[in-house]
């Protein structure tokens, strides 16, 4: 017999694709909006680092994040996989970056591997986004905002800010990111030179390039 926690999830699943079967039938096939695309200011590789400031959780000190965000299948979400280094034991987590169309905003998921997780709602104005969160630590309540500002296309500052209990806001951490370059095969030398087997030749050049990087 199946567990109710199986039922439960079976039960979501099967929901979840019949709307998507529904609305692919009707011929209203969805697409990633202009709201959604905003999202690729997050997709790249980043480095980062974080200066974490004492709070009643913790004493605070110097933190580096490496992170990497790509596109999930079908446009409309980034997903992120960050390491965190240089507070106590390394922190793994896992970051969804999405859009609600139906409450006009984005939302912001994470999972780390010391059990917690979060969720968040932003907003984006310009090139400054917001996110806004809540959760309880030890039946604290906790409340969370994170300003973010994409300065350029390859840097990033963020602010986040506790408030506990309903509280004033103080400072928890501040971000300097600094997103990767990526690099480009230089193809030159695969320029066809004419001979009777260049096609084959050129295939093999862009096969050779692409697999050395």
């Amino acid at each position: 017999m199946l567990k109710l926690e199986s039922m439960v999830l079976v039960a979501v699943w099967t929901l979840t694709y019949g709307i998507s079967a529904v609305a692919r039938q009707s011929g209203n096939t969805l697409q990633p909006s202009s709201e959604h695309k905003k999202l690729e200011a997050f997709v790249g590789t980043w480095n980062d680092e974080a200066d974490v400031k004492p709070t009643p959780f913790g004493p605070g000190g110097k933190m580096r994040i490496s992170e990497t965000c790509d596109w999930f299948a079908g446009g409309f979400s980034v997903v992120c996989n960050a390491k965190a280094t240089g507070l106590q034991d390394d922190l793994n987590t896992l970051i969804v970056l999405t859009y609600d169309g139906e409450e006009k905003v984005y939302r912001l998921y994470e999972f780390n591997s010391a059990g917690r997780s979060n969720a968040a709602k932003g907003t984006v104005d310009g090139d400054i986004w917001t996110f806004n969160g809540e959760s309880k630590v030890n039946g604290i309540l906790i409340r969370t905002r994170s300003t973010l500002r994409v300065t350029s296309s390859d840097s990033a500052t963020m602010k986040s800010e506790m408030s506990v209990e309903g509280g004033p806001w103080t400072l928890m951490m501040e971000l300097k990111g600094t997103r990767a370059k990526q690099g480009q095969t230089d193809f030159s030398p695969c320029v066809p030179h004419g001979s009777e087997g260049w096609p084959f030749e050129l295939f093999e050049c862009y096969r050779g390039l692409l697999s050395s990087h």
